[in-house]
């Protein structure tokens, strides 16, 4: 019991012994935390050392209930209570790397401040000064008076209201569009553009004249006026094969705003197109001498209004034509050709002088040529025609098919001819060939002569009657596609119809046109030995017709040789199945030219030339 006491009392005595020996350290402590001699400094901020585990879960001890994220990024002096915890981390969460500038605001401003006042979360609209606090930019214009073109690099220019890049867009102006610049500054130009004044700026526009493209062809962009030198065709597109808008009379006066080395983009009243550039002049050229009386030695008088005042002597008779001729608007034979009268055809007759007779037919008022009528049932003497101009038929049977006319009796091959384009053309597209995805207008009017104004169509039509007769004449049988002006024939339907009719071959008439009005010659067409649509044989028998007929087309005429060209792009020639060419007669666009092959006497020419190359085809 005593031992018991004892080691009670020596328990005791430690203890108060150790109580004395820990006051110490405890007082010590206290005033270690009274002091804030443990807050962590600024290098303790960026390098401690605690691992992102604790971090975290410190971060997630401490966040209290519905606070936002944002709390936790905090930094000395950005403690709500004021003091700086050891127990708040004190770098950014991770991923992200705060600025320095962030760095110092408070965690109560991170909070508070509205996030469309962080410049990066702010629209460039919302914070441009110009347009939101300070006023816009007064620009003094120079007056100026004088003609600029837009040269935008990205094909419009934008048209504003107001000489600033917030002024309303009003319109998108095209490059190379003309413009007439009223003032200029170093920045913008005010400018005025379909009749409205606006602003532009002034680094794509430029007083020099930009050179564009129309359709493959370099042009200078212009705003002048031009006049025509000729009659001329006004189209669609700067091509030959492009649709005639119209045809336009000699010295028409045009707005011309693109000229070209071949071709013109002008604008008459509000229709834009396109004519060939050799038949504009900026002067206007000097009126026609249609009054003047005829020379006596001029063989060829002038169109005069009152055919009386030519010696006419009024009559009241029917007269016959005696060959395919010419009804002219007026007794010349450079008037205008308004028809061609077929062999046979009865007419009035109102007057005559020494050369022509004035007839009507079919309502109209128009001239023949006395050298080739007769008078019916008069005792007059009837006019010789010239005997070149007439083949000897026999007896023919003459039937009109679903595929033309068909003339046949001779023991020959048929002959399909196809008088090429028609009075009016068909802008409807139809394929290049079989199966082919290219498409092409169904048949063009064509050229027209420079020297004498026929149609390409009416002289490939006066050609093929005359070749249909001499190859009746040489024992053939014929064809007909068309004998008629007034028909609206595809070239994929003039093909098929040659096909369908058991044609041996097919010739189609035709006659040139180029820009270079210097440029002469014949050829005849056919397809290349790549043509896609054409088995190999009929590519072989097309290319030697055309060229048996070629040569001997060349030998009759005395025309100059441009030999055979190689198309696949011909819709009349891809869609046959027989032996075809295309001879191309010369160039209507050539004065010389077009009034040789509009002479009869030259047609025959032309006529025994492509007969002489079907005989050598045909080994006759």
């Amino acid at each position: 019991m005593r031992e018991n006491n004892s080691m009670v009392s020596r328990v005791r005595k430690a203890a108060k012994n150790g109580v004395r020996r820990i006051l110490p350290i405890l007082l010590l402590f206290f005033i270690f935390m009274l002091t804030g001699c443990g807050s962590k400094t600024d290098t303790e901020t960026t390098t401690g050392t605690e691992s992102a585990s604790q971090m975290q879960q410190t971060d997630a001890s401490l966040k209290p209930a519905g606070t936002d994220d944002a709390v936790i990024d905090i930094t000395i002096g950005s403690d709500p209570t004021g003091e700086a915890s050891p127990y708040l981390d004190t770098k950014a969460p991770q991923g992200s790397e705060p600025s320095t500038e962030d760095a110092t605001k408070s965690s109560t401003e991170e909070t508070t401040a509205p996030p469309e006042s962080k410049p990066e979360e702010t629209t460039p609209e919302e914070t441009k000064p110009e347009e939101t606090t300070a006023p816009e930019k007064i620009i003094a214009f120079e007056n100026c008076n004088e003609l600029v073109y837009a040269t935008p690099r990205m094909t419009l220019l934008n048209f504003r209201n107001k000489p600033s890049t917030s002024g309303k867009v009003l319109a998108q102006i095209p490059a190379g569009t003309p413009l007439q610049r009223t003032g200029r500054s170093d920045e913008w130009s005010r400018v005025i553009y379909d009749g409205q004044e606006g602003y532009v700026s002034a680094n794509f526009v430029s007083t020099e004249a930009p050179i564009i493209d129309l359709f493959g062809e370099k042009a200078q962009v212009c705003d002048e006026e031009y006049y025509t030198t000729d009659k001329l065709n006004f189209r669609e597109k700067p091509s030959k094969d492009g649709t005639v808008i119209k045809i336009l009379d000699r010295a028409v006066k045009v707005r011309v705003t693109a000229f070209g080395e071949n071709w013109s983009r002008i604008v008459i009243g509000d229709q834009e197109g396109y004519v060939a550039s050799q038949f504009l002049s900026k002067e206007e050229p000097a009126p026609l001498e249609t009054q003047a009386p005829p020379a006596e030695t001029d063989p060829q008088p002038p169109i005069i209004d009152n055919p009386n005042e030519a010696g006419f002597t009024d009559c009241d008779e029917q007269i016959r034509v005696t060959t395919n001729l010419r009804m002219r608007e007026g007794p010349n034979a450079v008037a205008n050709v308004i028809t061609i009268l077929n062999k046979g055809t009865e007419v009035l007759c109102t007057g005559k002088n020494a050369e022509w007779a004035r007839i009507n037919y079919n309502g109209r008022t128009g001239y023949v040529s006395l050298a080739y009528v007769t008078t019916v049932g008069g005792a007059g003497t009837e006019q010789p025609a010239q005997p070149v101009t007439s083949w000897t038929v026999g007896k023919i049977t003459k039937k009109v098919t679903e595929n033309g006319t068909l003339y046949t009796g001779n023991g020959g091959p048929l002959i399909a001819i196809d008088a090429g384009h028609q009075a009016k053309g068909n802008s409807e597209t139809e394929p290049n060939g079989p199966g082919s995805a290219t498409m092409k207008a169904k048949v063009s009017t064509g050229t027209s002569g420079r020297a004498t104004g026929l149609a390409e169509s009416m002289l490939n039509l006066v050609v093929s009657i005359q070749l249909k007769d001499a190859l009746l004449a040489r024992g053939y049988n014929v064809l007909m596609i068309r004998e008629d002006q007034n028909v609206d024939i595809s070239n994929m339907q003039r093909a098929q119809r040659a096909n369908a009719a058991g044609a041996a071959v097919m010739v189609r008439v035709h006659a040139n046109g180029s820009n270079d009005a210097n440029k002469t010659g014949a050829e005849t067409l056919a397809p290349s030995n790549k043509n896609p649509y054409l088995s190999a044989d009929i590519i072989a028998s097309s290319q030697w017709l055309s060229k048996c007929v070629i040569d001997a087309f060349c030998a009759a005429t005395g025309a100059k040789n441009n030999n055979i060209y190689y198309t696949d792009t011909m819709t009349g020639i891809n869609f046959s199945t027989i032996p075809t060419t295309t001879i191309e007669m010369g160039y209507m666009t050539n004065h010389a030219e077009d009034a040789n092959m509009a002479s009869p006497e030259y047609q025959v020419k032309m006529v025994v030339g492509i007969m002489n190359g079907l005989d050598t085809y045909f080994g006759r």
